[in-house]
């Protein structure tokens, strides 16, 4: 909203000012930043983890069998057997191997007397006789280690199901019965179809990193072909490439200052059947028959049960009682003596504080939920912009000379935003679950000033950028920028560094594992 005068409602007196605060050391001028406000952007600090492509995670799992055939000295085939039957952890392998090799081959598939065959050896290392799956007599045999072998042609139809079947054809063993011998990957590709082979190669990518405890996919909801390597045991936030912010320990989209335990309950309380049942214990009464309930959203007190999927009972909605008792001796259609009779007995009493209850609470949920929504869909909306200011970027960049790098302040505003917007979204499914006190006051004091800040800062981008936009004497006169513009682009710089602080403060002051007023930096390092 706007006033009269132009300026940003609820944000200043003059345009493109901003509220100063007495907790925050700003310039009254607004000319120049302090350089304790200037925050480094979380996306420009040194990650503890690593994000991959599916070619930069081949090669990481390329260079982990080397790493472990070498210091085992044993091959290629066999290290992707034992790393893999370890959950590619190459110190639990290590520690496993050292203490008692064989045993370890034995669980794992491999033979004590020697490494299985290559793919190269496999033909001509074949052996006449009868195949034991389709019992031709003519058949070259081409066995496994073990000693058991099969025709070509059972080798291609058994090791093609094996791939159909999916990721467990990584874990193929000896077809023989009883046999645990594993089937090397060299097989594959000497007998699979290049589909297959392609398919193969897909299991063999997305084992190491389903079946590795540091290394996990983006859990980005839309689809993502990055994953990560961290190799902590701390609980962190990633930053992927595709932009999604996510929470390493439990998968969901990054959730500050809400715990992974407290972000499950509400989702489950979101998607549950638990919130029909409350609203219908709030909203609704049961018919004293048939007892379904029924609910009265306007009218008298004479209701009937409907037909079509109740009993067609007649009663009042106060006291429940038959309605053919009802008249205008017990007070009409609008009131019911019989029932301020039984309320001043007490009969009532238990059934309406449980309703009451019951709304208070379906209330309570109501205002988290929709504040919840409102930054969920702000946070979206600001993808949608980031596109558009692309675009003004490159008009500005075309039309009147501006280098790019001058325009990176809508950038870095619009992602703070964003950034703003995702924390506030998770600060009500905290504040839900937290108990009146003084330190819900405290809380819901930083929510209010990171909420505020975090509406003017997107107005500004919204409504006071395209003021300017779509005014060329207030982008440029005689080819340069005019006061105006460097004024505004001097008041979104400063009002994005003054909206991480009060960021900062709420990720500092509030969290899963502190209380509120037990400050931890960390808790900032990454959102």
């Amino acid at each position: 909203m706007e006033d009269s005068d132009g300026s940003v409602a609820g944000c200043s007196d003059s345009e493109f000012e901003y509220e100063d605060n007495g907790d925050l050391d700003i310039n009254s001028d607004g000319d120049q930043v302090d350089e304790e406000m200037v925050i480094e952007p979380p996306e420009v600090r040194k990650a503890p983890y690593l994000v991959m492509n599916r070619s930069e995670l081949a090669e990481r799992q390329k260079k982990c069998l080397s790493e472990a055939a070498d210091l085992l000295q044993v091959s290629q085939e066999e290290s992707f057997v034992l790393l893999r039957e370890h959950g590619w952890d190459i110190a639990r392998l290590q520690e496993a191997w050292f203490e008692d090799d064989k045993k370890v081959r034995v669980r794992c598939g491999l033979v004590c007397t020697g490494s299985t065959p290559s793919a190269s050896s496999s033909s001509s290392m074949s052996v006449q006789g009868n195949c034991p799956i389709c019992m031709s007599a003519n058949g070259q045999l081409i066995p496994l280690a073990c000693g058991h072998g099969f025709c070509r042609e059972c080798w291609t139809g058994y090791l093609h199901s094996q791939v159909d079947e999916g990721k467990s054809s990584v874990a193929t063993r000896c077809p023989q019965h009883k046999c645990i011998t594993a089937v090397p990957s060299t097989f594959f590709f000497d007998f699979c179809d290049v589909e297959r082979q392609q398919k193969y190669q897909d299991w063999c990518l997305k084992t190491y990193v389903d079946e590795n405890s540091s290394v996990k996919w983006c859990t980005n909801p839309v689809g993502c072909q990055f994953a990560v390597e961290y190799p902590g045991i701390d609980s962190i936030e990633i930053r992927c490439n595709c932009l999604f912010n996510w929470c390493w320990a439990c998968g969901e989209e990054s959730h500050k200052p809400a715990s992974c335990g407290t972000v499950n309950k509400w989702n489950i309380k979101n998607s549950a059947e638990s919130e029909n049942i409350s609203w219908i214990r709030a909203n609704t009464k049961q018919c004293p028959k048939c007892h379904k309930p029924i609910e009265k959203n306007q009218g008298c007190n004479h209701m009937v049960c409907s037909k079509a999927g109740g009993c067609g009972h007649e009663f009042c909605w106060l006291c429940l009682g038959e309605w053919s008792s009802h008249g205008t001796s017990t007070g009409g259609y609008y009131q019911c003596n019989i029932y301020d009779k039984q309320s001043k007995e007490g009969k009532h009493d238990d059934e309406e504080k449980s309703r009451k209850e019951a709304r208070h609470a379906l209330d309570k949920y109501m205002f988290y939920f929709e504040r919840f929504m409102d930054h969920d869909k702000g946070m979206k909306l600001t993808v949608t912009q980031e596109q558009h200011i692309e675009g003004k970027v490159q008009t500005l960049h075309d039309k009147h000379g501006f280098q790019i790098m001058e325009l990176q302040f809508l950038y870095d505003a619009l992602r703070q935003v964003r950034t703003c917007r995702r924390v506030l979204k998770w600060t009500y499914v905290y504040g839900y679950y937290l108990e009146d006190s003084a330190e819900k006051n405290l809380f819901e004091h930083l929510q209010r000033d990171l909420e505020r800040h975090t509406d003017c800062l997107h107005e500004m981008l919204e409504k006071d950028f395209e003021q300017i936009y779509f005014n060329d004497e207030s982008v440029t006169a005689s080819g340069c920028p005019t006061s105006k513009f460097m004024e505004f682009r001097t008041h979104a710089t400063n009002f994005t560094n003054v909206t991480q602080k009060f960021l900062v403060r709420i990720l500092n002051d509030i969290g899963s594992d502190t209380g509120l007023g037990e400050k931890k930096t960390s808790r900032a390092a990454t959102f």
